[in-house]
């Protein structure tokens, strides 16, 4: 894997698209101050995901946006794509090539793409994680920032450690973890609430659900009963509803029969007032057609004069018909001729296209033939002129390597100079190290005598501080009992104030009516009272359902809020009003009041405001307290009152004992009051104590301060000891090394200016083999450039045939669509000659048709003048017909007249009997209403009372039911449903309904509780992996880490501690680092190049544990000189398979660069880009 290129637009100074190609070594970016090389080093972070402005040195965010100059304006969008080489399938990504965009726009929105399809900034990092190549990761080291990495904290290092460990994704799942079992924690926590809250609901919701169950199946009996009687009722009605309805319908067939005659009678009076209004009808219109025959004989006589007139006018259009028909004949023929005479030019132009087409064919193959050629010289022209560029390009990079090698002369000289005068100085400094050497040996035996003494002052004060943590630690273990006890307390409290917030426990007419805010509603009785410690029991079972009771002002406010109780269904409820109200306290004779286990009224004994002193009397005026069942039974007998004990057992006057006890005690509504106020005692007790512990802590917790305070002191100066003592003996050893390394030096540098002297000839000798070769490339590139030109003029000479070839197509093809034009205008032509023939047959037969018609009325007229005469004769004698018939009719019209008038009086008597009948009958169909709205209201009783139909009450009816115990069953049914008092329905389907919650609660804990074990074996199983992977690589870099060190610095000791070995996972990194010839020293007492060098030694152990597959360097040699700088970037060229990109303003940088990358600012505040790879020839 490795980075293909990097595309750049409106990101800072890029306002233009830049795209950088990185090769593989070291790639070099150069430029003045304030060019934008440090921008490309931002981008690379930018697109791999970084999400602060001041890494990307900004404070906001939207600064990476192209701002603007004062002569372009801002973009409003910064677009950076990373391509990265995936071949090696390193990337967990099915691509070989994966690009990496990311873009953010001036309003604020950013997206991120992978291979031009969105995702998140977590699909980005995941992609790189544990590549090194995060912007948390080694591989970006940001301008002024390798120093940090030994200046900063220890804990403060982990994160490179971390990265080249490979273990990021497996804290990163670890913490997803953790986050995953705090939220499993929290939802057990509220798991478990909700259970105790229903725990302490569900024994009083099932106790409710049990009498609701027998509410409703007395209340089903009850219905059953009711309907059976409404329809025995409903039937004796019907039959004599059906007696009515026989009546009805016997009166109803007379009134029929009655009609019937009526309508015969009306019927026939009115066929003969018909018969004689026809009559009349005939009469009429025989004078009618008498008239007319008078008049036809009259018209008869002028008509034979105009027939002959019509005659001669048709002889004359017979024969202009016919000479029009000739005209449109001779026409016909003259476009037969013409149709004929174009269907042969056709023939003629189809045969001159076809030999068009056959000449464009031949040419065009011609023309493919030439440019095939062309193209064949083309493709030699593009390989000479590639291969003419890559001669070039050779011999440009040999010369560049010639150079190269001229410039390695000249360091191997400046070197053998150096060896001369360190040679001579080696001598020198022989003596000068003997004495040091034993003036550190005797400091060294007095540091260890200190580090005795300060062991044995560490080993007391760690008694004494473990003495005080195991005190502390007790009083916390108390305290945390205390808080989990409170907590328990606080959430029963809370749960119980929520239950008397809701009004559980009461029924759902209580609770509609206390949420409806009606208006003159004071509150349910068990709220406006106060019951002292010790009577809630005896109280809430005195009251019983009265506990539930609302207490109004009047009567209408009662009134109005049953009306709501109605309308909304919720339920019944009794009502107390203080207007109507008046209730009276028990004389209680005085063997009753002395006795012992009396205790007093129960209106006595409860507390309530003086307005309230009506209702609470007739609640509670006829209750007495007694302390035992005993005094109950005892004092039953000598008054007729209701006896309470103090523990809730009842005896009436009448002897019935009640007793028992509910297993919640919060099913108790008294109860739950009086609990609210003994938990906010123990809260109080509680908070007390929590507080003396509290501060006991603050107590020991000083000391412990103190003592930690002077544990660190000790510590601090045991280690400021040791450190001083490996000091002194790395520096001891690092001196007899060196002391013994000067004695063979002589004979090193000698060995080493031979080496040297053997170097200079290879140079020389390699520079001149590739100037020879440079020049050979020389040479073959001009070759190649001269065939290029023959190429070429043969390319232009086929060039000129090619162009004529395709003149002579076009003029070709302009012909053939000459032939082509001409065939479709003769098409169109013959077309309109063959449609006009058509028109002209057409009009041929009309005008035939013309003559037919003609011919025909001309025999019609000569046929119809033979009958004129004999018409006339047979309308003279129609007439005579019509006088005489005209006669019969005036003579029937006469006697129909007479009949009409004796039907009407017999119409008339038929009439008076009929209204007698209808009289009878309407009497019985108001019986019969009467009835049948009987019936109506029975079956209306039916939907109101039980809300079904008759239909559906017939399905309940019994064959064998008897009326009488029906109705005896039905009231006892009624008196047990009052005896029940409010039920609460609901109770039943709310009991199910919580006991399907609670199971279900019950299950779920598990599975919470089941998914937290899995997740803490995966929280141990990716800490053992993480401490594992981290000890093994951090183990390398300790290795790597001192080995590079003494090769940056020529020797010396480095070495990295964890500050606690025992906890790995959160230890923090320490660096200890001694240049040679010097004393061991804390590492911020180092120079800024020591610290530099020292921060590269680690970056390059890292990379050299786990190598990335690119890494960015930002001036990071900027504080190093040029000794330094060599052996930096020297030491860059043994990582083979890591591709270096370097920000630098150094030289001797840029000597060691396989590519550079200049950037410029050719416009004031845009930056460009150019590029050169060493070796290039290229013009200035």
């Amino acid at each position: 894997m490795y980075f293909k290129r990097l595309e750049m637009h409106g990101f800072k100074s890029f306002a233009e698209p830049a795209v950088i190609e990185f090769h593989e070594g070291v790639t070099c970016i150069v430029g003045p101050n304030g060019s934008g090389k440090s921008n490309i080093s931002d981008a690379i972070r930018w697109v791999l995901g970084e999400q602060s402005p001041k890494m990307l040195r900004g404070g906001k965010m939207e600064e990476v946006i192209f701002s603007g100059t004062a002569s372009r304006k801002s973009r409003g969008m910064a677009e950076v794509t990373l391509v990265i080489d995936n071949t090696a399938g390193i990337l967990p990504i099915d691509y070989n090539e994966v690009a990496i965009t990311r873009r953010m726009y001036r309003s604020g929105e950013s997206e991120y793409l992978i291979n031009n399809n969105q995702c998140r900034l977590r699909d980005v990092r995941e992609l790189i994680m544990d590549t090194g190549i995060g912007v948390d990761g080694y591989s970006i080291i940001g301008q002024g920032k390798i120093s940090e990495i030994v200046s900063s904290k220890p804990e403060s290092r982990r994160e490179i450690f971390e990265e080249a460990a490979g273990v990021v994704m497996y804290k990163s799942k670890k913490a997803e973890s953790e986050r995953k079992l705090d939220s499993a924690r929290a939802n057990l926590e509220r798991v478990n609430d909700i259970i105790g809250e229903i725990e302490s609901r569900i024994d009083g919701l099932r106790d409710d659900s049990i009498k609701a169950e027998e509410y409703l199946k007395l209340k089903e009996r009850f219905k059953e009963l009711e309907i059976n009687i409404t329809l025995k009722n409903i039937e004796k009605l019907e039959d004599v509803s059906q007696t009515v309805r026989e009546d009805i319908s016997r009166l109803g067939a007379e009134i029929e029969k009655l009609s019937q005659e009526k309508r015969i009678l009306d019927e026939k009076t009115a066929q003969s007032r018909q018969k004689n209004e026809n009559l009349e009808q005939l009469g009429n219109e025989a004078r009618d057609k008498l008239v007319a025959g008078i008049e036809e004989i009259s018209a008869l006589t002028n008509k034979s004069q105009m027939k002959a007139e019509r005659l001669s006018s048709l002889e004359r259009d017979a024969e202009r018909v016919e000479g029009e028909i000739q005209e449109l004949r001779q026409k016909r023929d003259r476009e037969a001729e013409n149709a004929e005479r174009l269907s042969d030019q056709g023939k003629e132009i189809e045969d001159r296209l076809s030999a068009a087409e056959e000449d464009l064919k031949e040419k065009i193959e011609n023309a493919a033939a030439i440019n095939s050629k062309l193209s064949e010289i083309l493709a030699g022209i593009d390989d000479n002129r590639n291969k003419m560029y890559e001669l070039y390009n050779m011999g440009s990079s040999k010369n560049s390597e010639a150079k190269s090698m001229e410039s390695y002369r000249a360091s191997l000289m400046k070197r053998k100079e150096q060896i001369g005068q360190e040679s001579k100085k080696l001598s020198e400094d022989r003596k000068t190290w003997e004495e040091e050497i034993r003036t550190q040996e005797e400091k060294s035996g007095r540091i260890r005598e200190n580090l005795s003494d300060l062991k044995k002052a560490a080993e007391e004060n760690r008694k004494k501080f473990l003495r005080l943590t195991e005190e502390k630690n007790k009083i916390e273990k108390e305290l945390s009992h205390i808080n989990i006890k409170m907590s328990q307390i606080n959430a029963r409290k809370k749960t119980i104030e929520e239950m008397e917030n809701n009004y559980e426990g009461y029924n759902g007419a209580v609770r509609f009516v206390m949420k409806s805010s009606l208006r003159g509603i004071e509150g349910v009785a068990a709220e406006l009272m106060e019951v002292p410690g010790g009577f809630e029991v005896a109280i809430e079972t005195a009251m019983g359902a009265s506990m539930q009771n609302i207490i109004c002002q009047k009567d209408s406010d009662a009134k109005e809020a049953i009306k709501a109780l109605k309308d909304n269904r919720a339920g019944r409820l009794t009502f107390l009003p203080m207007a109507s109200i008046r209730g009276n306290k028990a004389a209680l004779p005085p063997s009753v009041t002395s006795s012992g286990g009396y205790i007093g009224l129960a209106c006595d004994i409860v507390k309530y405001s003086d307005k309230y002193d009506g209702v609470f009397k007739y609640l509670l005026g006829r209750v007495a307290i007694v302390r035992t069942m005993q005094d109950a039974i005892d004092l039953s007998k000598k008054a007729a009152l209701r006896f309470v004990t103090v523990e809730g057992e009842i005896v009436n006057g009448q002897g019935a004992i009640t007793g028992g006890k509910y297993k919640n005690a919060t099913a108790n509504l008294l109860e739950r009051k009086s609990e609210i106020g003994r938990l906010t005692d123990q809260i109080r007790e509680i908070s007390q104590k929590s507080n003396v512990l509290e501060r006991e802590r603050g107590a020991l917790e000083s000391n412990i301060s103190a003592a930690r305070e002077e544990k660190e002191e000790l510590e601090a100066r045991e280690k400021s000891l040791q450190m001083e003592f490996f000091d002194i003996d790395a520096q001891l050893k690092t001196m007899k090394a060196g002391f013994i390394e000067m004695s063979g030096s002589d004979q090193r540098y000698t060995q080493q200016l031979l080496s040297i002297d053997k170097d200079l000839r290879e140079a020389q000798e390699t520079a001149q083999r590739l100037t020879a070769e440079a020049e050979e490339c020389q040479k073959a590139g001009e070759a190649a450039a001269a065939e290029i030109t023959k190429l070429m003029e043969e390319h232009d000479t086929l060039k000129e045939t090619a162009d004529k070839a395709a003149d002579d197509i076009t003029a070709t093809r302009i012909e053939k669509n000459k032939h082509d034009s001409d065939k479709e205008n003769l098409m169109k032509l013959l077309n309109r000659v063959k449609d006009s023939m058509s028109e002209i047959e057409q009009q041929i037969e009309a005008k035939s048709l013309m003559l037919n018609q003609f011919s025909e009325e001309k025999k019609s007229i000569l046929l119809g003048s033979e009958d004129v005469e004999e018409r006339v004769k047979a309308k003279t004698q129609e007439k005579l017909m019509l006088e005489e018939y005209i006669a019969r009719v005036t003579e029937e019209r006469g006697r129909l007249s007479a009949e009409i008038e004796e039907m009407a009086e017999n119409q008339a008597k038929a009439a008076e009997t009929l209204n007698s009948y209808q009289d009878q009958k309407y009497s019985q169909e108001i019986r019969a209403a009467k009835n049948e709205t009987q019936l109506d209201t029975l079956k209306e009783k039916l939907w109101e009372d039980f809300e079904i139909s008759y239909l559906q009450a017939i399905e309940f009816k019994k064959e064998d039911f008897a009326m009488s115990p029906a109705q005896r069953e039905s009231r006892e049914i009624r008196n047990r449903l009052r005896e029940l008092g409010d039920v609460n329905v609901g109770a039943i389907a709310e009991y199910a309904q919580v006991s399907e919650r609670y199971q279900f609660l019950i299950e779920q804990r598990s599975d919470i509780t089941g998914a937290m074990d899995q997740l803490k074996a995966i929280v141990d199983d990716m800490e053992r992996t993480i401490k594992i992977r981290f000890k093994d690589n951090f183990d390398k870099v300790v290795i790597n880490f001192e080995e590079i060190f003494r090769q940056l610095f020529g020797g010396g000791h480095a070495e990295l501690r964890l500050d606690n070995e025992e906890d790995p996972l959160e230890a923090g990194i320490e660096i200890v680092a001694q240049p040679p010839g010097k004393k061991l020293q804390n590492i911020n007492l180092m120079s800024g190049g020591e610290k530099t060098m020292t921060a590269i030694a680690l970056m390059f152990a890292v990379l050299k544990t786990r190598p990335t597959p690119f890494c960015i360097l930002d001036e990071v040699e900027a504080a190093l000189d040029d000794n330094n700088i060599d052996r930096f970037s020297k030491y860059l060229r043994n990582f083979h398979d890591i591709q270096f990109a370097i920000v630098t303003h150094q030289k001797a940088t840029m000597e060691h660069a396989d590519v550079l990358y200049g950037v410029t600012m050719p416009e004031h505040g845009i930056s460009k880009v150019l590029s050169l790879r060493l070796g290039d020839d290229f013009d200035l």
